[in-house]
């Protein structure tokens, strides 16, 4: 049994990997500027322009994570926004925040280039050579400053979040609510990024439901201090900024490992008695101020047949400081890492994250030689570069999954693939480098964890988590 890092690739949308002591990333965040996780874990983000599923069809330059920076003012403004509309059963979700100047340029050869990979869905109706007149893309983004942001209205009667794929057919974003592309919104009129009339925040040509949203956002976002766009409903700028307002060109990296355990509501904890132990101790915990109180008991898991070694997660390790991750070592990763995706036999589940329904063709490619390596792929749909893979439903342990974040895009080749939670096959059942436990754990996992609590998983042997825990501000076992 092999093990799937992250189904976010050309089967779902791809994170780059996080790195823990990145001094140099950390580095070139200007002071002035926060991730609005860290301040506000509640808000849902789907930051396109770090994906393919946006109006270019390629990642932007610039977006190295798929993170919302914004000024510390404008977070906290939009924090405030959050709780407001969360009390009447609402809440935001961002598509995207500070935009680098690089970012910008991107968008405006895409304009000038030939070529329209996602017209069909994002401008079916306008040229693109008049994206600039008509007021679509701007030479000089207010969102290089750090107080623009682009979002949108969440609530009980939204249609789920469909999981984008790079075969995804593409749905006319002015097509009516049940058949464009669903994100997990309410019905806001249009798609995000729709460039046509009907995204006019005053349009006319949208039906009342539309417009009742529409305006519940605005003057939720106005109380605040914020100012729409009259051409884009999701577009607000906040007017109250005191930061500095010079356009910025810095990349969107990912969360330190610091940063991201502070901003985490729900903790994961998997520690073993050494590094070539493949047994196991996991415990829950939930963040009560600034710490941690544990959830139910702790609960028995399996490890790689040879144990741990440092993976590519939140954190970053040298490899004189212990082994280090390799593909088919038979070890399963140490580190923070993030968690992404549910999936399972099932055609669907009542999990709040995100889920996947394996099919016959899903596969999770662990060819380092391929483009798609470390990606789960539909292996029917996706044109094959790869001479090794895992049929996903051919392994009765994944009957239910959780997908850990490991060695993310930018994959590095050989640094191990296929990694995640899923069930074990016996208690003293090792695994090929996954974390697998007894059914009903697993299912426990699926009923308690919430993506707006930014969830990670901390794993380690126990002399590391000692060694780690202070510096980390981690619970006590």
């Amino acid at each position: 049994m092999r093990c799937l890092p992250t189904p976010f690739g050309s089967w779902l949308l791809s994170l780059p990997l996080l790195c823990i002591a990145s001094s140099a990333a950390a580095a070139s965040v200007p002071a002035h500027m926060v991730y609005l996780r860290a301040v506000d874990p509640s808000i849902e983000q789907d930051i396109r322009y770090a994906t393919a599923h946006n109006f270019t069809g390629h990642p932007l330059d610039g977006y190295a994570a798929g993170e919302c920076l914004l000024t510390r003012d404008t977070a906290n403004a939009l924090a405030r926004v959050q709780a407001s509309l969360r009390a009447k059963g609402y809440g935001l979700k961002v598509f995207d925040c500070y935009r680098p100047t690089r970012a910008v340029a991107d968008m405006g050869r895409f304009a000038s280039e030939p070529g329209d990979p996602r017209k069909a869905e994002f401008y079916p109706r306008v040229d693109k050579q008049d994206f600039w007149r008509l007021g679509y893309v701007a030479r000089v983004s207010n969102h290089s400053r750090g107080s623009t942001v682009d979002l949108t209205l969440i609530g009980p009667k939204a249609l789920p979040a469909a999981t984008w794929t790079a075969g995804a057919s593409q749905a006319d974003c002015t097509a009516p609510y049940a058949q464009r592309w669903h994100d997990g919104a309410l019905d806001m009129g249009t798609g995000f990024d729709c460039f046509d009339e009907r995204t006019h925040t005053a349009s006319p040509l949208i039906n009342d439901a539309a417009k009742a949203n529409r305006q519940i956002l605005l003057s939720a976002m106005e109380k605040e201090g914020f100012a729409g766009y009259s051409k884009e409903w999701w577009h607000f700028t906040y007017s109250h900024n005191s930061a500095p307002n010079d356009v910025m060109d810095f990349p969107i990296t990912p969360l330190d490992t610091s940063t991201a355990l502070n901003a985490a509501a729900q903790l994961i904890v998997v520690t073993s008695k050494n590094w070539n132990d493949s047994q196991g101790t996991a415990q829950r915990y939930e963040r009560a101020g600034q710490s941690f109180n544990k959830i139910g008991e702790a609960f028995a898991v399996t490890l790689g047949k040879n144990g741990m070694a440092w993976g590519k997660g939140l954190n970053s390790v040298e490899p004189a400081d212990a082994p280090v991750k390799r593909e088919g070592d038979g070890k399963a990763p140490a580190g923070v890492f993030k968690l992404g995706t549910a999936f399972g036999y099932e055609a669907s589940s009542a999990t709040r994250l995100p889920y996947l329904a394996l099919t016959p063709t899903t596969e999770c490619v662990d060819d380092s030689q391929s483009r798609h390596y470390n990606e789960l792929v539909d292996g029917g749909q996706t044109v094959r570069d790869w001479n090794s893979s895992e049929q996903m439903r051919n392994e009765a342990g994944y009957r239910q999954g959780i997908v850990i974040e490991h060695n993310t895009r930018p994959a590095t080749p050989a640094g191990g693939s296929c990694i995640f939670f899923h069930i074990w096959r016996s208690p003293t059942s090792p695994t090929a480098g996954c974390t697998a436990m007894d059914p009903a754990d697993i299912n426990r996992l699926f009923e308690w964890l919430d993506p707006r609590q930014s969830p990670l998983l901390v794993q380690m042997p126990e002399a590391q988590y000692a060694q780690w825990r202070e510096r980390w501000n981690l619970p006590p076992r």
